[in-house]
């Protein structure tokens, strides 16, 4: 059931990738990430309002919100920039070192040491998806040698730091009150962070990037891509509750392929 519910969540992040690549050649990407968060995290609340009461919010709970926003902030920033800034074929694949990461932060930190057989598999979907980004008339490196000439790749690379650390946060919290609850919690948490540094967007760019036509566009685009993030983290959070993360992750990168 847990690798129905990882292949739920590929397809959910491979389309909020696509829905995200259009929404963000509308208006700026931390405008876009803020609006299309917010969508999603209430979608999400609608549905844990349906299924019953919101459990209760021990101590436990805000500490790992507290640890879990930032990263997941910027991951979500990152990918908005890496998207912008160059094709979706050739962004994607950075992403598929998350569950090379993903496998060694749980093994250190929450001790779900990999079988030989699961660990071996891990690594080929890593070398599998490095391959994606290979050009026909380039070098095996040139997927690395991206990383110092291509903005766009470093993002991604960032980016895919930065949601190893929340995919081994998100155990903690599920534990505490359960998949759609802390979905809401991540959802609209970092929506919220992200909406208080739009000042510092302003600030930096000289403009929040608001669209100046076709803006019903724009917000279609972010609706679209705020139903399939929900969808995405309703898979993901089901699943990381009855199976080892760095599991989850490795089948989970099949987005990569869904994307490309």
């Amino acid at each position: 059931m847990w690798i129905a519910l990882a292949l739920l969540s590929a397809a959910g992040a491979a389309s909020t990738s696509i829905a995200l690549k259009r929404t963000v050649g509308y208006a700026g990407a931390a405008l876009s990430t803020v609006l299309f968060r917010y969508i999603a995290g209430f979608i999400l609340l609608t549905v844990v309002m349906l299924s019953g009461a919101w459990p209760p919010l021990t101590t436990t709970y805000w500490q790992t919100t507290a640890l879990v926003i930032p990263p997941e902030v910027a991951g979500m920033v990152f990918m908005a920039l890496a998207l912008r800034a160059d094709d979706l074929s050739l962004v994607q694949p950075m992403f598929g070192l998350l569950p090379l990461f993903v496998m060694v932060g749980a093994a250190l930190f929450l001790h779900e040491a990999p079988s030989p057989l699961a660990g071996v598999g891990i690594l080929f979907v890593t070398a599998g998806v490095y391959t994606i980004g290979l050009q026909p008339g380039t070098t095996a490196l040139a997927p690395l040698q991206a990383l110092f000439r291509n903005r766009a790749s470093r993002y991604a690379m960032y980016s895919a730091v930065a949601w190893s650390v929340t995919s081994l946060i998100h155990k903690v919290g599920i534990e505490e009150v359960g998949p759609f609850p802390w979905a809401v919690t991540l959802t609209l948490g970092s929506a919220l962070a992200l909406t208080a540094l739009l000042p510092v967007v302003w600030w930096s760019e000289g403009s929040l990037g608001l669209p100046t036509t076709q803006r019903g566009l724009w917000v279609g685009f972010a609706a679209l891509t705020g139903a399939f993030f929900a969808l995405q983290q309703v898979g993901l959070h089901l699943a990381l509750r009855v199976a080892d993360t760095a599991y989850v992750v490795a089948i989970s990168a099949s987005s990569i392929l869904l994307a490309v």
